[in-house]
């Protein structure tokens, strides 16, 4: 009696295997809206002989594990500092569709009949070579999936007429050791964007000069970043303002931001010789001051870690006094002053005239055609923010 009960007990769970296996793949067909009789099925294997993950190590920056797919191109989890782990397949052929439909899952080998299908998600291609990019928590249990012996399967229809499905499969063969120096490699990642924080950009409220705790954090994050590399000799700080306002205002403000952050630094521990900071007002903007955006952009300051060492004292003096002077000819040049003199009539004087007035000679030096050049300078007492041009309109700075 317990022999046949036993016997009843195999035969029904070998039926309920066969009755999940074929829900599967009713459930793969009805979404991918594939007509049974006229598909066929492409696969991309990876050979059990030509298993092999490949590292890529970029200490404290990057690391990545990658697997060839023959005939169809490359898969490659990517681990980067101050980002989560991602995956992305490359198609050596080009993608020229959008939003196809994928399903990825995780099929057990052929060997381990207990274990089932899993689930992963539904995504969608994109065009252009690196087609899929799946992230994190999905990449994450891919790789997962891939350490216990799974084999990740992206199933979608074929771009040609949608009646073949094509399946690209992973394999888990050689991984574990490709994965221990993986894991060597993740451990010395930071968590922080070290490229970010060698190019840094802090924002700044309208007519404020105060450091937010984001900016702070990325400010501690410098300190940081000049334990992990040595090379960096200077640390130089670029403040910026928008174009509203009066321009001396803005000069100020630039200046005040650029303390904030030489304060900060000078607070967190960073040497004063490897700090140089540059105040430009509203000049050299970077984006246009003529929609909200483009100020609110503006409205900066640079950090830039640089491996060249900082300008001297008397090279940096050097340096602000060619900026006062390259200011005061700019503000000269667009003086109403060193505007040219159009005389009226101008063009009337190069009609022919009758032959007996060609005979007269000028009552001055200057003929009519020639702007007069005689007008006294700009005195130093004049406030050029308000100069106007022979319009009437305020002249904006460049």
């Amino acid at each position: 009696m317990w022999r046949v009960f036993c016997i009843l007990f195999v035969i029904m769970i070998k039926t309920i295997y066969v009755i999940l296996q074929f829900a599967s793949i009713l459930t793969l067909l009805v979404f991918l809206n594939a007509p049974l009789l006229f598909a066929a099925e492409r696969e991309y294997v990876v050979p059990m002989e030509k298993s092999q993950w490949q590292i890529e190590s970029r200490k404290q920056r990057e690391c990545s594990l990658s697997q060839t797919i023959p005939f169809y191109g490359e898969a490659k989890f990517t681990h980067k500092s101050g980002y989560k782990i991602k995956f992305m397949l490359h198609s050596d052929e080009l993608v020229m569709q959008d939003n196809v439909k994928i399903i990825l899952q995780s099929e057990p080998p052929s060997w381990r009949h207990d274990d089932q299908v899993f689930n992963i998600g539904q995504f969608t291609f994109i065009r252009g070579h690196d087609a899929l990019k799946v992230k994190s928590p999905y990449a994450s249990r891919m790789l997962q999936q891939i350490e216990n012996g799974m084999s990740p399967v992206i199933i979608y229809r074929d771009m040609a007429d949608g009646r073949d499905i094509v399946s690209i499969m992973l394999s888990p063969i050689n991984f574990r050791q490709a994965l221990t120096q993986y894991r060597e490699c993740e451990r010395t990642l930071v968590d922080f964007d070290l490229d970010r924080i060698k190019n840094l950009a802090l924002y700044f409220a309208t007519n404020k000069d105060v450091l937010t705790a984001s900016s702070k954090r990325d400010l501690n994050n410098v300190k940081r970043y000049l334990t992990l590399d040595p090379s960096i000799l200077q640390i130089k700080v670029d403040a910026h303002a928008d174009a509203r306002g009066r321009r001396r205002f803005n000069d100020n403000l630039s200046e005040r931001r650029s303390k904030a952050i030489v304060n900060y630094l000078y607070s967190i521990g960073i040497k004063k010789e490897m700090v140089y900071a540059v105040s430009h007002g509203e000049r050299d903007p970077k984006y246009t001051n003529k929609t909200a955006v483009g100020r609110s952009k503006n409205r900066r300051a640079d950090v830039q870690l640089l491996s060249v060492a900082p300008p001297t004292f008397a090279e940096r003096q050097a340096m602000a006094d060619a900026r006062k002077m390259l200011r005061r000819r700019q503000l000269s040049e667009r003086s109403i002053f060193n505007q040219p003199v159009s005389v009226t009539g101008a063009k009337k004087s190069k009609k022919k005239a009758p032959e007996k007035l060609r005979t007269i000679k000028p009552v001055s030096a200057h003929t009519a055609s020639e702007p007069v050049n005689n007008e006294p300078p700009a005195p130093n007492f004049i406030n050029l923010d308000n100069l106007v041009d022979k319009n009437n309109q305020k002249i904006k700075s460049k």
